[in-house]
């Protein structure tokens, strides 16, 4: 297996094996030095006086802060100074271990709020207990060792709490340090004994190696950066852990990913398929007795009031293209799978559909996932274009697993059966001729908007009729409202409301570009779809990665985010594909 160290960048991301809940983070504010801090993900720092951060970190020589710089492999974290280096790595995911050049140090610092302590454990390690996130044990190991407070154990009677604390290394004889903290939800504990350096860096790279080595390479120009846009999927992935049983992955470093997002990374980690099967199954863990599936969850906390679109029919769909499930999950694995989907599709059918016109309603702009939609200017319960969409291929994926797994005829033909009259309901209520609408179920009322939810239907692909296919095509081709050199603009550029980086009202978006790229992939209008993939897959690359797109210029907002990586590895290996065949 070849070994993969090509540098990273961390910035407004994180330094983290896939699977561990804390990591190193760094950042700042422009014009001022970047703090660089051991942060956790655990959903109740939302919580927490200083929310994700932990403890702040500080290279020192000879007992002195320094300066330092900052470089990043996806195995190592390095400070580098005038006067050494300090290096980072995971030897699992509980365990960072920390190492320094002759001379070098760390020192840790913060101002532990009421509840919060240090305090000496066994064999010369110490513990702090952070407010509603973790424990973690510092322990000096091949003769260093680490004290806070000059070991003498900080406490304050009056905030119940150890106040301003500091811990420091200490230099084993040649003068270097070896350092280990292990993080955990409940009391730590000291092991007897804990992996070298170099030990748990073999481990760290072997894991990295294995995920990169699963996935496939692109075409160039996409090729120079798939490995850090890989990374960034790998480090904001974590494992089951609390009420999470399933994998997950982090949007923002420290913001868990919502249930539709954790489709479209399937789909972009779709080799690796057990995995992906695992990320498909983490919101339907958490659905509820009549088959909602929550907004998004952790391993504290859920959010289930509203909903984000259903997007494990479009998963599936694209994942058995290449993959056969029960070849890579077992069948019980398969079987839930199945069993979720059919009650989240039902759930749609039953339960927003409460004028039984056969179109399901969203109740919320954000539940389009397009927050500020422009549809919603004046009302608040719509059937649109795209939910019913999204059920058509919802209940088509069901009917397919169905099969794979063996159902009888009877059973996955009904939701085929169901998808295709879902199909023709939305052309014969929905279609006007010239575009999708809106419906107000309560009025009966069409209504329109400059958004480009009038054009996700694009994603049946030719399960539309083609002459109306064909029609969206021609629209969303048009430079002046919706197509763009950077991608494809979420409202039309001419329109009032536009505004560059408003989450539905203009800017260049991850899950959009998913849609209309997959969607006209397998139809006659690939040379479109390819156009556009390429277009921002270029930004992608060029720009380091950014969220929002400004479609008028290029200009990119909100960085270190998992979305426009994972849209990035969808559409890149599609655009690939399509050029090794």
């Amino acid at each position: 297996m070849a070994t993969h160290t090509n540098p990273v960048s961390i910035d407004g991301k994180m330094f983290k094996r896939r699977g561990a809940w804390f990591g190193l983070f760094q950042f700042g504010m422009p014009g001022a030095e970047p703090a660089f801090y051991l942060g956790t993900l655990h959903g109740m720092s939302a919580l927490a006086p200083d929310k994700n951060r932990l403890i702040n970190i500080f290279a020192t020589y000879n007992g002195e802060k320094v300066a330092h710089t900052l470089e990043a492999r996806p195995a190592e974290l390095t400070l580098k100074t005038a006067h050494g280096d300090v290096r980072f790595t995971f030897a699992d995911t509980t365990k960072i271990v920390a190492e320094g050049d002759a001379g070098m140090g760390l020192r840790f610092e913060k101002t532990m709020v009421q509840h919060e302590t240090v305090h000496p454990r066994k064999n010369g390690a110490w513990e702090a207990f952070f407010r509603l996130t973790c424990s973690v044990i510092f322990k000096g190991i091949d003769g260093s060792s680490f004290d806070f407070n000059d070991g003498v154990t900080p406490w304050d009677p009056e905030k119940l709490a150890s106040g301003d604390i500091y811990g420091q290394t200490h230099p084993a004889p040649d003068g270097g340090f070896t350092l280990v903290l292990e993080e955990s939800t409940y009391g730590g504990i000291v092991r007897a004994s804990y992996p070298s350096y170099a030990e748990a860096k073999a481990s760290m790279q072997a894991d990295w190696d294995d995920f990169v080595e699963g996935m496939p390479t692109f075409t160039e120009p996409y090729e120079r950066t798939r490995e850090d846009c890989e990374y960034t999927l790998w480090t904001f992935l974590t494992g089951p852990y609390g009420t999470a049983k399933h994998s997950m992955i982090q949007m923002f470093a420290g913001v868990m990913a919502s249930q539709w997002q954790m489709c479209q990374n399937a789909v972009a980690l779709q080799e690796h398929t057990d995995l992906a099967v695992d990320l498909l199954l983490s919101p339907i863990d958490r659905i509820g007795p009549l088959g909602q599936l929550p907004d998004m969850y952790d391993d504290t906390q859920c959010e289930s009031l509203m909903v984000k679109p259903p997007m494990h029919g479009w998963a599936v769909l694209e994942i058995m293209k290449r993959h056969n499930l029960l070849e890579t999950s077992s069948r019980e694995r398969v079987e839930k799978l199945y069993d979720g989907m059919g009650r989240w599709a039902n759930w749609f059918m039953t339960y927003r559909d409460e004028d039984e016109d056969g179109l399901p309603s969203l109740i919320h702009s954000d539940e389009t996932g397009l927050d500020d939609c422009s549809l919603w200017a004046k009302h608040i319960m719509i059937s649109t274009p795209d939910i019913a969409s999204y059920i058509v291929l919802l209940l088509e994926a069901t009917g397919d697993l169905g099969k794979l797994l063996g159902k009888p005829e009877s059973e996955y033909t009904e939701w085929h059966k169901r998808s295709k009259e879902l199909v023709g309901k939305l052309v014969d209520v929905l279609w006007d001729g010239e575009r999708f609408a809106g419906l107000v179920p309560e009025t009966r009322e069409l209504i329109y908007s400059d958004s480009i939810i009038h054009y996700m239907p694009v994603i049946l692909g030719d399960r539309l009729p083609r002459e109306i296919l064909a029609k969206l095509v021609a629209d969303l081709s048009d430079t002046t409202t919706f197509f763009s050199p950077w991608g494809i603009a979420s409202e039309k550029m001419t329109s009032p409301l536009f505004s560059p980086f408003g989450w539905g009202r203009g800017c260049i978006l991850p899950p959009a570009m998913m849609y209309i790229v997959t969607g006209l992939w397998d139809t006659e209008h690939r040379a479109f779809a390819k156009s556009a993939a390429e277009n921002y897959c270029k930004t992608l690359s060029d720009g380091n990665f950014p969220f929002f797109i400004d479609p008028k210029t290029g200009n990119g907002m909100y960085y270190g985010c998992s979305w426009s990586n994972c849209g990035y590895a969808v559409i890149a290996r599609l655009v690939s594909e399509g050029q090794q065949t």
